[in-house]
């Protein structure tokens, strides 16, 4: 490969100095020329039927402009399942959701007309445990789910309430169990959490009155999806719909698909031409958008006495709340590397997405990877210890290495995992005693190490898919004073994908850096782009800019070769430049190239387009494809901590994590990557949890009793890039953004576990629960201890 100069450079992301200086835009800034502003009325039952809605006197109250209810907007929308309202249509099937909405001159106008709109409601079995909303018997949630629009990849389960079964079939299970010498069984539960974005939700709707064109203005992470989704429901031609995107202040998962978007459209359609803002607080986001899936994951696994594991079965119950969202895909995806990523010959999966009465689940970061490594790293430490085998040694005796078929039917390639393994462990010392100095543990703890102070150390190892097959497009501009712009639809939603695309269309076109810029995200302007999810963006839009890089350069050096009197293969581009490869003296700066032959407005314009070709989707009755994923993503973090087993607080010392990222395009944005997904993980695991009661209300709305992590919570964090080249990957580079925080709960499970004796199967690990799981241990002398789902 060529000498590269600027992939591969820890570079200062690009967008740094308008965001640290405050010149940014986000959506939840934006304001547009008279622009009305919107507030919903939200559900305050969980299953309900809607007996009658009295709207007159908000209608009447001065400075309403529009009050609509679901029957002024009849509109329904679903990505994989059409099954959601833009406002309740006859029923709410959850606290929060929407039920109708006032567009007004100021946000104090509506907020207090909403409060005047009466709904009478007749109360209806409510679900809010995915298992007990599949019981035989269970009242449907959605009574007309025949009926909806479906993908043809869903499979509906024969359980009530089941919006999706995926089945994963490979080998013999039970033939698996009777030959092995140890079977083992458990059963463990990852809670609902929020995906607590800076940036709560945000959207702003118009609709031309003349020619009925609806632009949005909202910070989605998948315009072009959102597009065709809002298109199918409102009846109209994707011609007739824009999205314009502003900065997004985070979203991990939570601003893709249509959330507060179709609120704003349903009033736009009243206001007369006036655009319209509907702004969540952080309460509206937590209780009305979106969330990550619970899970009750059932697994047994068989095993031989010398580690080999023989086989494995899950049962995945995922919390889908009220609508589908991306719940199917979340099962699918959640669900297929589940086992975890070891060679097994006998493997059952039945994950099942069920609707409860809770708020909606979606896209989360990792995608569902989370909880299948929660359940299935802590279970191989469960086997380790009954084997009396090192933890270490029992995966690098069933880990997947270059070259093995996968349980899905998958043959491999560039598989890092192993590396990642060794350089994990090795960064916490692995199998050496706690040596950790008691200056570390902080405070009253680092002038005495009391006795009750327990250290323990842990791994988890985990490898993801992304979302295959897939498109993404892109077109690469160089006007007369040789500057750059990328036309790429990636969503810049503070991962760094601008600066990343900027390195790739500046390495390709040879020009430093600060010539190349984003065009801001238009889908009027920019070509198409499947979306900026499944860490699917460095690989798939990288591929394109780097494509169309080229095809730009070589239109270039067409363009130059009768200006230098030279044969294409004689040319070559540097510093912005094209030049005579044997006098290197001999150039014109690529800027003069556009001139002399286009003039001074004229531009040069190259395309190109990437899709992985031949993934393939999996078989619905075994689960298997020999292409499911364009590549994997592998990972191993390490954890040491220390317990306090008089208050049950736990506190990370240090963390590793090793991440296989093929190439590394920018390390300095790796590492913050990894280490903002050891910050996420870290909060998952020890304190976040959306508590939502016997009612379906959630309790904890808000930042000040849902607890994130902060600095003071986060530990030496160790970041180890990996890099096994993805052969089809630009430059060989894989994804990174959604493993950051996949073992992250696991790794810290094994730790708490190592340092306790006991085993605790149900997250977070607050001090409440660990305290107790000790009690209980000391109270009946048991090495297990299995929480109960609150």
């Amino acid at each position: 490969m060529e000498q590269l100069t600027i992939v591969g450079k820890p570079v200062t992301r690009v967008d740094a100095e308008e965001k640290v200086t405050g010149e940014a835009v986000y959506g939840y800034d934006l304001v547009l020329p008279d622009m009305l502003y919107g507030k919903a009325l939200f559900s305050p039952k969980p299953h309900a039927r809607i007996k009658r809605i009295n709207t007159e006197e908000a209608k009447q109250y001065p400075g309403v402009v529009a009050v609509i209810t679901g029957k002024d907007a009849p509109w329904t929308h679903g990505e994989s399942i059409k099954d959601k309202p833009f406002l309740a249509q006859d029923k709410v099937r959850y606290i929060g959701e929407p039920v109708a909405a006032v567009a007004a001159m100021d946000e104090d106008t509506a907020q207090a007309a909403v409060r005047l709109i009466e709904v009478e409601y007749e109360d209806l079995p409510a679900y809010f445990s995915p298992e007990e909303a599949c019981k035989p018997g269970a009242i449907p949630i959605h009574e007309n789910f025949a009926s909806y629009r479906k993908f043809d990849f869903i499979v509906p389960g024969s359980m009530p309430n089941v919006c999706e079964h995926f089945k994963l079939r490979t080998g013999d299970v039970e033939k698996g169990f009777r030959e092995a010498d140890l079977v083992l069984e458990e059963r463990y539960y990852v809670p609902v959490i929020q995906h607590a974005a800076i940036e709560p939700h945000s959207s702003h709707a118009q609709v031309d009155p003349e020619s009925g064109r609806v632009t949005i203005w909202v910070a989605n992470d998948a315009p072009f999806r959102a597009l065709h989704e809002i298109s199918e429901a409102l009846g109209l031609s994707q011609e007739k719909i824009r999205f314009i995107n502003p900065l997004q202040g985070g979203g991990f998962g939570s601003k893709g698909g249509l959330k507060v978007e179709t609120i704003a459209v349903a009033l736009a359609y009243h206001t007369k031409g006036k655009p319209v803002r509907v702004k969540f607080n952080r309460e509206e986001t937590f209780i009305s958008t979106l969330t990550r899936h619970e899970a009750v994951i059932h697994i047994k696994s068989g095993v031989k006495q010398d580690g080999t594991l023989a086989a494995r079965q899950m049962t995945l119950y995922w919390g889908a709340g009220a609508y589908a969202e991306k719940s199917p895909t979340v099962c699918i995806r959640g669900s297929l590397p589940a086992p975890g990523p070891y060679r097994i010959p006998h493997v059952r999966v039945d994950g099942y997405a069920a609707y409860t009465n809770k708020p909606v689940a979606g896209s989360f970061r990792g995608y569902g990877i989370p909880q299948g490594a929660w359940a299935c790293e802590q279970h191989m430490d469960e086997i380790a210890k009954k084997l009396r085998m090192d933890p270490v040694e029992l995966r690098l005796k069933n880990i997947f290495v270059d070259g093995d078929l996968a349980y899905w039917g998958e043959q491999l390639h560039s598989v890092g995992l192993k590396e990642t393994l060794i350089k994990a462990t090795q960064a916490i010392e692995w199998g050496k005693p706690p040596g950790f100095p008691a200056s570390q543990l902080g405070g009253e703890e680092a002038r005495r190490l009391k006795p009750n102070i327990k250290i323990g150390k842990g791994f988890a190892c985990i490898s993801k898919p992304t979302r295959t097959p897939t498109t993404s497009k892109a077109g690469v501009l160089v006007n007369s004073k040789g500057e750059i712009t990328v036309l790429a639809g990636t969503v810049e939603i503070g991962q760094g994908c601008s600066t990343i695309l900027s390195q790739v269309a500046a390495e390709e076109l040879k020009v430093p850096l600060d010539k190349v810029r984003m065009a801001p995200l238009d889908t009027d302007m920019i070509p198409f782009d499947a979306s900026t999810t499944s860490s699917r963006s460095t690989y798939h839009m990288g591929n394109a800019v780097r494509r169309a890089a080229i095809d730009a350069r070589e239109k270039l050096m067409e363009m130059a070769r009768p200006m230098l009197e030279a044969k294409n293969e004689e040319l070559a581009c540097s510093n912005g430049k094209v030049y005579l490869k044997d006098q290197p003296q001999m150039a014109l700066p690529i800027g003069d190239v556009v001139r002399r032959k286009l003039g001074n407005d004229g531009i040069v314009r190259g395309d190109a387009s990437y899709t992985y070709e031949i993934g393939k989707d999996l078989d619905l009755e075994t689960g298997h494809s020999d292409h499911a994923s364009a590549f994997y993503m592998y990972a191993t973090q390490a954890a040491e901590v220390a317990v306090d087993e008089e208050t049950g607080r736990v506190r990370i010392l240090r963390m590793s994590a090793a991440h296989d990222v093929g190439k590394a395009i920018n390390p300095l944005n790796c590492a913050a990557q990894i280490e903002g997904g050891l910050a996420m993980g870290i909060g998952s695991a020890l304190h976040e949890e959306m508590v939502i009661d016997s009612q379906g209300k959630v309790r904890n709305p808000s930042f000040l009793d849902y607890h994130l992590v902060t600095s003071l919570d986060l530990p030496e964090m160790i970041p180890i890039i990996v890099e096994c080249p993805e052969p089809e990957g630009p430059y060989g580079a894989k994804g990174l953004g959604e493993p950051g925080l996949a073992p992250t709960p696991a790794a810290i499970g094994n730790a708490v576990a190592d340092a306790i004796g006991v085993r605790i199967c149900d997250l977070p690990l607050n001090p409440e629960r660990v305290y107790w799981a000790i009690q209980q241990k000391r109270a009946k002398g048991s090495s297990r201890w299995l929480t109960e789902v609150a």
